[in-house]
């Protein structure tokens, strides 16, 4: 939906000198003493793909809100190309004229602000309507846009009200509203939630997850939160310098940094919320000195035995590889899942779990579960266990750059 191919942007009056000696190997501090030029962004190449949610995210300084602004040019380029797919045809936006460019900022890029950017004179209704107005739709159809995204945003209550009578929240979702009324295919969202207080910041997340759900734009977003990029991103591209260093989605990040920059900003992370239960759990191809298993297992049948420290831990399943019953030492148990209305109390079964969930949803129930937690597939399949000392290595599973990330995992250079 957008590629960017080798886009460099310098701010000075001689970027073409400033362009030699970055070919020449010339580190970018060197070049601003010796020619005063800013070196903001420099060969970023990435695409993002329709209806992805694509983050940026980086020191402040990295240049990545420059480089969200190089991409609807307004910040100009200095080298390299921007493409956007229109109408099955990949329209080149660093080529366009500026009637041209006006027309792709009013039709089909949108842009959301860090500091909201509303119109004091006008009530949140007008300023919903803003970009309306300026593709040309008449004051009635306009303002029935506007109050129908205004309650999509939960804000029809307030479609009268002035900016100053919003709280800062309100305020946000106003200037979302005025994104998505133009029904622009692509949203440039500049760190929208950074001014926001932490609960509100929270909440406005919750609710532009579910509008994307919902709407399914493309959406390039900047921040400098590594929750926030966690949460929100499918990929995630790290910017140093003003170069991506890695790109990748929540997981990788976590597990695999690419450089000692990457592992050094995500090492206070949270990866509860982040790696699946599919990332600790003990699995059924682990080493045979763990797992053993029946010859009627082999055929997608029987028992599978795990040892954990003195414990003996044993999963049958029927031929689909669905598990039935368990067994730990000599007490034998139904297996139900997670979240079953039937189950009386949590001493009398083994709950199985997908294992897509993430640790952080899981937890609770292992504190209140004397047992192990059986991990199936979407389909249901049998996959592995997860105990205790699997859910203290998740609290503190990290990759880090130059190092081994753990079983099954590799850093990717």
């Amino acid at each position: 939906m957008i590629q960017l191919e080798g886009v460099y942007k310098i701010f000075g009056d001689r970027p073409k000198q400033a362009l030699e000696l970055l070919e020449r190997g010339r580190p970018k501090g060197e070049i601003y003493h010796e020619t005063g030029q800013v070196i903001a962004v420099q060969d970023v190449s990435i695409a993002l793909h329709e209806e992805e949610l694509f983050v940026i995210m980086g020191l402040s300084g990295s240049g990545k809100s420059t480089l969200l602004r190089c991409i609807n040019r307004l910040v100009e380029p200095t080298s390299g190309k921007c493409y956007l797919k229109s109408s099955e045809k990949m329209l080149e936006i660093t080529t366009l004229n500026q009637t041209a460019l006006r027309n792709l900022r009013r039709h089909q890029i949108s842009m959301v602000f860090q500091n909201f950017a509303l119109l004091p004179n006008r009530t949140t209704l007008a300023n919903v309507a803003l970009g309306l107005e300026a593709q040309g739709h008449t004051k009635k159809s306009r303002l029935e846009t506007a109050d129908r995204v205004l309650d999509l945003v939960g804000l029809s209550e307030w479609k009268n009200s002035y900016p100053h009578q919003l709280s800062g929240g309100m305020q946000q979702r106003v200037g979302l509203a005025r994104a998505l009324a133009t029904e622009a295919k692509v949203l440039l969202m500049d760190e929208p939630f950074s001014a926001l207080d932490p609960l509100i910041r929270y909440n406005m997340q919750e609710l532009f997850m579910e509008l994307q759900k919902r709407l399914k734009k493309t959406i390039f977003l900047v921040t400098h939160d590594l929750d926030e990029a966690l949460r929100l991103g499918g990929r995630i591209a790290i910017m140093e310098e003003g170069r991506i260093v890695q790109v990748a989605g929540p997981e990788e990040i976590i597990l695999n940094p690419r450089t000692a920059y990457v592992a050094n900003f995500v090492k206070n992370a949270d990866p509860t919320g982040v790696l699946t239960i599919a990332n600790i759990a003990l699995r059924v191809d682990a080493d045979p000195a763990l797992v053993q298993r029946s010859d009627s297992a082999e055929k997608g049948e029987g028992a599978y035995i795990f040892k954990s420290g003195d414990r003996e831990i044993s999963v049958f399943t029927d031929d689909q590889n669905r598990p039935v019953s368990a067994r730990i030492n000599d007490r034998h148990l139904s297996v139900e899942k997670m979240g079953e209305q039937n189950v009386d109390g949590f001493d009398n079964v083994f709950f199985s779990v997908c294992e897509n969930i993430p640790i952080r949803e899981v937890m609770p129930l292992k504190v209140n579960s004397p047992f192990p937690i059986i991990v199936v597939s979407d389909k249901g399949a049998f996959t592995g266990i997860v105990t205790e000392k699997e859910i203290l290595q998740g609290l503190i599973k990290r990759g880090r750059f130059g190092e081994s990330a753990g079983p099954g995992q590799k850093n990717h250079m």
